[in-house]
């Protein structure tokens, strides 16, 4: 951890109010039938909190959990805290399986639900996983978490995967677990979000000369490509489409798996209103598409793919400024778009974003265990790299 990350998470937590105190904070599991049914108690405990609106939203983490739960050989471990007068303040959203470590040992792990720690059974990827706690109670809720992890002895390690680096889940990690049990912080990623304030046309003077060619210039040639919506009667194989565009781009159908999960959420963000699927076209042929979902002021890009035969027009930087220019319009405060960097360059920074940090907290607490990792976390980093690569 660096020293600037540790210095925020030993700031002063929020102080909770009065009627949500420590001691007055009781935490049970959710069933399945509790989770089924509670999508709207859940969403108005996230409309009070700081999780994500989108990774930690009841659409996403009950649809990712439908979709794993069979392959992952896993059992909901969905924590809920309650305050002395009945009110939800909090939920954990975990899951408990065998999971498998180095030289092919397993042990019970308790983790995030909504992705498995470095995609281990090729689970759908989810980013900024946390906590989801009333602003009010952070530190009373909190503490009533740590005190039923640290009571649940059935778990050799803690996994908080993907979660922000001074998140609630970073910040229980090192208050309720560091000195106790063996932390390892890792698999830092790097989330891009442009803040969208003022005109169009101001953020367009902002950038730099050859981005705004690239974002602007460009829809005044002749033989530009035209943007328009999608129908949601498009949404399969449009989604189809950004698959063929990454495989022909990357080598890889990594999207393809994703598809499944995909094609059920953006179906649902389009009867709410919130699925913001695009394309431009040249000639009436697709050669850029984007998936993209508007949830609380802020828009999020999930996927992407453009043709790469045209890959001299700019395609995805063309799409975007049609993209962004559409959300200052409609007074979105923020399109994020995720972790991740292009084939050879952090692109997402060309359009002005800041950064935000992501990383992966993992708690062992198994003495055997922890030894094991000791070692490993010891050796030389291309010893490492060799043993990743014989599945060590």
């Amino acid at each position: 951890m660096s020293p600037s990350d540790r210095a925020v998470l030993m700031s002063e937590p929020v102080a909770p109010q009065p009627a949500c105190v420590r001691a007055a904070v009781s935490v049970r599991t959710w069933s399945e039938l509790e989770f089924t049914a509670g999508r709207a108690e859940w969403q108005e405990l996230l409309a009070r909190s700081t999780a994500n609106a989108l990774f930690m939203s009841w659409a996403w983490q009950w649809r990712w959990w439908q979709l794993h739960r069979v392959a992952l050989d896993a059992e909901l471990n969905l924590l809920a805290a309650y305050s002395s007068d009945g009110r939800l303040v909090g939920l954990a959203p975990l899951i408990r399986h065998r999971a498998r470590h180095r030289l092919g040992l397993r042990a019970e792990r308790l983790e995030f639900l909504g992705t498995t720690f470095r995609g281990a059974g090729g689970t759908t990827f989810s980013e900024y996983l946390d906590f989801i706690i009333d602003r009010s109670c952070e530190a009373a809720v909190l503490g009533a978490f740590g005190a039923h992890l640290r009571e649940d002895r059935t778990w050799s390690d803690l996994v908080f995967a993907n979660t922000p680096t001074v998140g609630l889940a970073a910040r229980l990690a090192q208050s309720e677990f560091e000195g106790q049990c063996y932390l390892r912080r890792q698999d830092r990623l790097t989330a891009y979000v442009l803040p969208l304030q003022g005109r169009f046309e101001d953020y367009l003077d902002a950038l730099k000369p050859g981005i705004r060619r690239k974002v602007w210039n460009r829809r005044a040639r002749h033989d530009a490509p035209t943007f328009r919506w999608a129908e949601p009667a498009e949404i399969g194989g449009l989604l189809e489409r950004i698959e063929r565009f990454q495989a022909a781009r990357w080598g890889s159908h990594a999207a393809a798996n994703m598809r499944p999960f995909h094609l059920g959420f953006a179906a649902a963000m389009a009867e709410e209103g919130a699925l913001r699927l695009s394309v431009l076209a040249r000639g009436g042929e697709p050669i850029s598409v984007l998936y993209n979902i508007e949830l609380d002021g802020t828009e999020y890009n999930l996927q992407s793919g453009f043709d790469p035969r045209v890959a001299a027009l700019s395609p995805s930087y063309l799409h975007f400024g049609y993209c962004i220019e559409a959300a200052v319009g409609r007074g979105v405060r923020a399109l994020d778009f995720l972790a991740g960097s292009g084939r050879n360059r952090a692109y997402k920074q060309d359009f002005g974003t800041e950064e935000v940090g992501l990383l992966t907290v993992q708690v062992i607490r198994a003495p055997w265990l922890a030894h094991l990792y000791r070692l490993y976390d010891g050796v030389p980093e291309s010893v490492r790299v060799f043993c990743r690569a014989a599945g060590a």
